[in-house]
């Protein structure tokens, strides 16, 4: 007997726990008890029938006594960006309120907390006005980490406990970076993520990823590995340095190991490399430098950096690829298709294969961004000024270069030169912003970037303020904003029939409204896919801009009169974000669906209990739409039945049972409310 009652019990818990997805699944981020890593804050809920605008109310606390939000949205998806502070815990609910006054019961409540900020930025700037829009993002090596901030250096997202650093990003606001894994012997695996800090996708690891990884307009993905190959030690000052280690060191003899690099596209479903360029298929390796200390290095090392390159770009209208060589402080174009070079421009060397550029006088150059007219802007860190310009010291400048292949020739249209306390010896970038603005970013001044204008005027200035060698800040780039992609989709005169959201197709007609809350411009997929076939099942696309909305309408000829629902599927995809897909399931039904069957003024509903956690009493506040046998009973985290609150019947109307669990231990408890055959569910926490 007592196995069977509890065997029942644990059927009755299974069930109640089952429940607790249904009766919360109004609000869908931040998830509950979910911890962020940013402090622009996403609120995302599901629609509620016969509703035109929502009231959402965020709040330090849970009986919501200090609220720092209260404001009411016409969609599904609020944006916060003014209110959340690192390290603090926050509560938050929905409701209806509609434009005439009509309020909804508040929804389930959901808490969320903020991580500890890492970052330790300082800002200044000349005129706000002139500053380019959005905020900033970049990644720290030796720190190992990444941040986003706002023009005031108030950090708004940070990598969390993942060692992430920033690579690039690109148009649709996709994110790249490396992050450490001391587990590999290939440490610093590329990958793909979001500002929740999951990885979307990541490279297969099988060779050394470094600098950099983008994606392809097709779709894959494209990094720099190392390659190695037995080369000569060619005859300099270091040769008896080499010949102490017993190489023979003459400049023919093939005995010591370079290292290459090869770009790789990996197929972005099997990983699989589709495309490969290696530098020492194209390269010639007489081409080597011999100035910069790289040799004096190898000796360190046993092995020699030939190329290093640190930054790739695609350029889809001219189907090539480009990179940054820094060790040959070079620039090379290559024809995607044949993987044949167009042009290498920079420093000339004795193979001749340098087509033009060599009085530009870059070197040990990192970055690179391709402008739409074709032009190219890269971070020249100046390593070898002295030698290249004639300066007194290591000079590092941004430029921006013209290219006139026609008579292949380059000229530099825009540079600015830092101070001498911002040389760059290593890492940093500079991009070109929207409003002809450039962002540079480099070691110096322990991680510093800087806004110039194109009088080469300073108008913001970050200081990053990291730990050594030199900041090791890696890249910094002007970005929009956090949520590149952000949409809701809403179903037009949508109500609920039968417990079930629904729609009326009297007129032959079904539209859904998709808003674009996101930054970005969008190209949406959608379809509506229906069990009669009524419509129309072609996927179709729209592009919408931020900001705005577009309604998707659907006509029928078909339709007959139906006594039973016709479920639909309405299905919409970010074509470049298809992880963000969203599905509305709805019924539709040829005759009229009642505007208030879902909000008659006694309906069923268990709300939250208060307060919650408690200690040792809670008010259960709950209504019945009719009169019912009604039982409303708590039960322990094993399923055990703890007490009966009420069973008998209950008139229509609200009710409230206050629970005194002074004699029950701390713990997880369950709230249980049946009345005919509505059953209800919620999860309180007893704090002793």
């Amino acid at each position: 007997m007592h196995l069977n009652y509890r065997y029942k019990s644990m059927k009755r818990l299974f069930f109640i726990i089952s429940l607790l997805s249904i009766t919360n699944a109004d609000l869908i981020q931040p998830t509950n008890y979910n911890a962020l890593y940013h402090t622009y804050v996403q609120f995302e809920w599901e629609q509620i029938p016969s509703t035109n605008r929502y009231q959402l109310k965020v709040s330090n606390n849970d009986s919501f006594t200090d609220v720092i939000i209260n404001v009411t949205d016409l969609t599904l998806v609020y944006i916060d960006r003014e209110n959340i502070e690192w390290n603090s815990q926050y509560y938050w609910k929905i409701r209806k309120h509609n434009l005439d006054g009509e309020l909804g019961s508040w929804s389930d409540v959901f808490t969320f907390t903020t991580a500890q900020k890492k970052s330790n930025v300082t800002t200044t700037f000349s005129n706000e006005t002139q500053l380019a829009d959005g905020v900033t993002i970049f990644g720290s090596f030796f720190n190992y980490y990444s941040a986003v901030v706002d023009n005031n250096g108030n950090e708004i997202w940070n990598s969390g406990i993942k060692e992430l650093v920033f690579y690039n990003t690109n148009d649709e606001g996709d994110l790249f970076a490396c992050y450490l894994d001391n587990t590999s012997d290939n440490n610093l695996p590329g990958v793909e993520f979001n500002i929740d800090n999951e990885f979307l996708w990541e490279e297969p690891n099988d060779e050394f990823l470094h600098h950099d990884m983008i994606q392809l307009p097709n779709g894959n993905y494209m990094g720099i590995v190392s390659v190695i190959e037995i080369g000569p030690i060619p005859i300099g000052s270091w040769t008896s340095l080499f010949q102490g280690l017993g190489y023979i060191a003459d400049g023919v003899t093939l005995e010591f190991l370079w290292v290459g690099d090869k770009i790789v596209e990996w197929d972005k479903d099997t990983k699989e490399v589709v495309w490969s360029w290696n530098t020492f298929d194209y390269f010639d390796m007489q081409d080597y430098d011999d100035i910069g200390g790289t040799w004096d290095q190898a000796y360190i090392n046993r092995q020699y950096d030939w190329t290093h390159i640190n930054a790739i770009a695609f350029h889809e209208e001219a189907n090539s690829v480009f990179i940054s060589v820094r060790h040959l402080s070079r620039i090379t174009r290559i024809d995607y298709s044949s993987g044949n070079i167009i042009w290498n421009m920079g420093h000339e060397f004795p193979s001749g294969e340098v087509d033009f550029g060599h009085d530009l006088g870059f070197s040990f150059q990192h970055s690179l961004q391709v402008l739409n007219n074709g032009n190219i802007v890269i971070f020249d860190n100046g390593n070898l000024s002295q030698v290249f310009l004639g300066t007194n010291e290591p000079t590092t400048r941004a430029i921006e270069i013209e290219i006139i292949e026609a008579t292949e020739d380059a000229s530099i249209v825009w540079e600015y030169i830092l101070p001498t306390n911002l040389f760059g010896f290593a890492s940093g970038n500079n991009q070109k912003l929207d409003n002809g603005n450039y962002l540079i970013t480099t070691v110096g001044g322990g991680g510093t970037s800087l806004e110039v204008n194109a009088n080469g005027e300073i108008v913001w200035e970050a200081d990053l303020n990291l730990s050594l060698p030199s900041g090791a800040v890696y890249r910094a780039m002007r970005i929009p904003g956090i949520y590149p992609v952000a949409f809701s989709v809403i179903t037009h005169d949508l109500h609920t029939h039968e417990s079930e959201p629904s729609v009326s197709v009297e007129d032959s007609t079904v539209a859904f409204e998709i808003h674009n809350e996101g930054y970005n411009a969008v190209t949406y997929e959608y379809s509506l896919v229906d069990e009669e076939s009524w419509f129309d099942a072609a996927t179709q696309e729209m592009l919408i801009q931020p900001g705005e909305s577009y309604i998707a309408e659907y006509s029928s000829v078909q339709i007959s009169d139906l006594a039973s629902a016709n479920p639909m599927v309405f299905t919409v995809t970010p074509i470049n974000h298809t992880q963000l897909t969203k599905t509305v399931n709805v019924n539709a039904y040829t005759f009229p669906v009642a505007i208030n069957d879902e909000f008659l003024p006694n309906t069923f509903e268990l709300y939250e209990p208060f307060p919650n956690p408690f200690n040792p009493t809670t008010a259960i506040r709950f209504s019945v739409a009719a009169t019912h046998a009604s039982q409303l009973q708590v039960f322990d985290i094993t399923g055990r039945l703890v007490e009966t609150l009420v069973d008998g019947g209950l008139q229509s109307g609200e009710h409230e049972v206050v629970w005194n669990a002074i004699n029950q231990p701390s713990g997880v408890y369950f709230i249980h409310f049946m009345s005919g055959m509505n059953t209800q569910t919620r999860k309180i926490l007893l704090l002793k």
